[in-house]
């Protein structure tokens, strides 16, 4: 199977000794709330595997894999000639803590439960951890199995990693309960309050959720005669891959709104709907493409002629800037990505460059950078 090559074929058959079909069986499947990931268990005739399914059945699907245990007689070395079989390889007996016969575990009382960022996922057996496969699992790191010692080849040992795992998938667990219930209707209105109290009576209310989860809005207003959109609901959410760059802060950056900010002149143009549409789009990029948005990124962008790209930048970095003020969501950070249209030449500027570099070529009052009227603001 996947990275076995056959992963892709869940009923996928292998031979037994004395010749007769041993379908591999599926244990227990789960896909993310947010993400394009299916979580599945899958017993063959030796061994137990997590496996996380990124865009399933698709040309760019790929697969991570953790084992889980062997449940038949362990070998010494990795069985390579099982792999070049399509077969899910046994852990080598140096790198397992059960019986060298192989074990088995409680099939009917496993849960699957996703980490909040929607990219990786906890197997549980009787509301113990079993395995993890977590969102930073690569480079040759598959996951943590309960059974493994050590680094072995495909999972590592969990013991030191246990208790803050434990910990951080009961709260994950709690979170999409949460989720799950009917909680749009207190951050609704948390961004009304904080977006009115910013431009006062709000214009528009546009739904951008496509009645998917999770529910979203773009919110339209005018202050000092400055037009205004802003989306609603995004930060429920938490971006994914955030860890692997601030680490003990990821708190702090991982919630986003997306806010923009033009013109009269602009307002009045067809371009107008069409950005605020590209924009909506843009709010389930992270969770679609496994990646972050935050202060510094560009994204690409045709919607205006004469622009490339549009520039995020995010206005707890700039207090200059007059931002709507939010209350935190579960305690963390709302940080409000402010979306600038940029040139081709801005674009490519700061691609070779740093988003500093690019702001420093910036001549006006920085609290008006985030205004588009349709000229460039840095070259």
């Amino acid at each position: 199977m996947g990275i076995f090559k056959k992963l892709f074929n869940k009923q996928n058959e292998n031979e037994s000794e004395e010749g007769e079909k041993v379908e591999n069986k599926i244990l227990i499947e789960s896909w993310s709330p947010v993400c394009n990931i299916q979580a599945f268990v899958e017993k063959s005739e030796t061994t137990i595997y997590f496996y996380l399914w990124f865009n399933p059945c698709s040309e760019n699907s790929t697969i991570k894999p953790c084992w889980v245990c062997n449940t038949s007689r362990t070998g010494k070395d990795i069985d390579y000639e099982a792999m070049d079989n399509e077969t899910a390889p046994m852990m080598p007996l140096e790198y397992c803590s059960h019986s060298s016969e192989g074990i088995e575990i409680d099939t009917d009382n496993l849960s699957i439960i996703w980490f909040e960022e929607g990219d990786g996922a906890a197997l549980l057996e009787n509301n113990k951890l079993l395995a993890v496969i977590p969102g930073w699992a690569q480079n040759g790191f598959y996951g943590y199995s309960i059974y493994a010692v050590g680094t072995g080849p495909f999972a590592w040992e969990l013991t030191d990693a246990e208790d803050n795992l434990y910990k951080r998938v009961m709260k994950s667990k709690k979170y999409w309960e949460y989720l799950y219930a009917d909680y749009f209707k207190d951050v609704q209105n948390m961004h009304l309050s904080a977006l009115e109290s910013f431009f006062g009576n709000y214009e528009k209310y546009y739904a951008i959720d496509n009645n998917q989860f999770p529910p979203k809005a773009l919110i339209t207003g005018m202050k000092d005669k400055v037009n205004y959109a802003f989306t609603a609901g995004v930060s429920a959410l938490c971006q994914p891959k955030i860890e692997q760059f601030f680490q003990e802060e990821t708190e702090q950056y991982r919630r986003i709104e997306l806010g923009f900010a033009c013109s009269n002149d602009f307002k009045n143009k067809n371009h107008y709907m069409k950005l605020l549409s590209y924009i909506s789009g843009q709010t389930d990029l992270p969770w679609k493409a496994i990646t972050w948005l935050g202060n510094g990124h560009t994204i690409p962008c045709n919607v205006i002629s004469n622009f490339e790209a549009v520039l995020l930048i995010n206005d707890n970095m700039f207090p200059q800037i007059n931002s709507p003020k939010y209350d935190t969501f579960m305690d963390e950070r709302i940080n409000l990505l402010w979306v600038i249209p940029i040139t081709k030449e801005e674009y490519n500027f700061v691609q070779d460059n740093d988003v500093d570099k690019l702001i420093e070529k910036y001549n006006g009052n920085l609290q008006d950078i985030i205004i588009f009227d349709e000229k460039p603001k840095f070259i």
